[in-house]
């Protein structure tokens, strides 16, 4: 197979399993509640469902016959498939290419593009794209997904996102939005018009505030991160009090990334503001988060507060107060856990956490949590288990021995 030389830039793909904001919960379920928790809710006409926990993972399907399961990402711009997904089901022929990409990791990456055309559904929508990035996907959000979608799926249209009910809409020509929403003017990035750069007023406990232009990354989990340049601008390390460094093994596409962990006073967003929401800024120097285009990205966790309505066309986003406004996680794991088929790999951790201070490393294989394993703990329940107040129990596989390694969680 002879394989060419090509560049192409990626998008953040900030696509990291990890800590939350959400509603918490004291003790964990049984698997009867787990099952009940699952129990799918009725959906409007012409919406699909989508799994959230920390990404939106929707059903797709591939040219009309292979079902996928694929993350929803406004950071990325085309269809990206995962390697060993790829190979399972397509013969490469002679339409890879060889390709370097760059993401929200501090470095490049090389990746493949398969040139052929890649068809796609996602319910009674359609549509056909040239060419796909193929890369080790699952290493960096684990092997629950299949692939990704991006931008080019949504372009020109009106889109409402429920993170409350998980579902995604496609809204009708003419149709406009209910009563209560507000609209929020955004720019473009740059002239392909495909992401979206929102402004937001974050104030920090030292009194000061900052009005920024933030992408709006739906491929990241977290709810606001700066990027490199702005925390280096405004001097957050030393204004800051009780910040917190997290690294990780593979932060994204580009690999490593480090991140500076804090609580923001507070962000006020189309008239909304929301005290005391987690944030972090950017130790990495390249990538996406060292991009001074602007000011950082806005992810799930921010988003989920709302009802939210994406113009895809117009470059505007309406937000309306949802069930989940305001209700933020109390506790965190201080560890983001990679979900592997019999394992999670602790891909990032923040030094001086409970957890690190137990003897947690990343790189370790952690193959049960309380007693249970990833048979019994999808992505969903892990948000929830991650989020609750209870100890964890880990049994850590490291140099072909276990270890039990027990501690508290961080009071966030």
């Amino acid at each position: 197979m002879k394989l060419k030389s090509n560049i192409i830039w990626a998008a953040t793909l900030l696509i990291v399993l990890g800590g939350a904001c959400g509603k918490t919960k004291s003790g964990e379920e049984t698997v009867e509640d787990e099952m009940q928790v699952e129990q799918p809710k009725p959906l409007p006409e012409g919406a699909v469902a989508f799994d959230y926990a920390r990404h939106l993972y929707f059903d797709v399907m591939l040219h009309d016959t292979l079902p996928a399961k694929m993350v929803f990402d406004t950071g990325n711009t085309n269809i990206l498939l995962d390697l060993e997904f790829y190979n399972k089901y397509f013969d490469p022929a002679n339409n890879l290419l060889r390709t370097i990409i760059q993401g929200a990791g501090n470095s490049f990456q090389a990746v493949y593009r398969d040139t052929r055309d890649w068809r796609y559904s996602i319910g009674d929508e359609s549509i056909t794209e040239q060419g796909a990035v193929v890369m080790d996907l699952r290493k960096i959000v684990g092997n629950e997904v299949d692939g990704m979608f991006g931008m080019e799926f949504m372009r020109g249209r009106r889109v409402e996102v429920n993170y409350s009910d998980q579902y995604m809409r496609i809204m009708a020509e003419g149709e406009q939005p209910a009563e209560g929403y507000v609209c929020v003017k955004c720019e473009w990035m740059d002239s392909r018009q495909s992401r979206m750069l929102m402004p937001l007023k974050v104030s920090f406990t030292d009194g000061s505030t900052l009005d920024g232009k933030f992408l709006v990354d739906l491929g990241a989990g977290d709810a606001l991160a700066f990027n490199n340049g702005l925390g280096r601008k405004v001097n957050l390390k030393s204004a800051l009090k009780n910040v917190r460094k997290k690294v990780f093994d593979t932060g994204g596409v580009g690999g490593s990334r480090t991140d500076y962990i804090f609580r923001a006073k507070g962000i006020s967003l189309a008239g909304y503001e929301i005290k005391d929401i987690n944030a972090s800024y950017s130790g990495n120097t390249q990538g996406s988060m060292a991009d001074n285009r602007y000011d950082g990205l806005i992810g799930n966790a921010l988003l989920e507060h709302f009802d939210v309505i994406f113009d895809f066309a117009k470059g505007e986003i309406w937000l309306r107060k949802s069930e989940n406004f305001g209700v933020l996680a109390e506790y965190d794991s201080g560890m983001t856990l990679t979900p592997q088929a019999d394992c999670w790999v602790v891909n990032g951790l923040i030094e001086g956490s409970n957890a690190h201070k137990a003897g947690v490393k990343r790189g370790d294989v952690i193959i049960s949590i309380n007693g249970l394993s990833t048979e019994k703990v999808n992505h969903k329940r892990l948000k929830r288990m991650n989020a609750s107040a209870d100890k964890w129990d880990v049994v850590v596989k490291r140099d072909d021995a276990t270890q039990e390694i027990s501690f508290e969680k961080e009071k966030l």
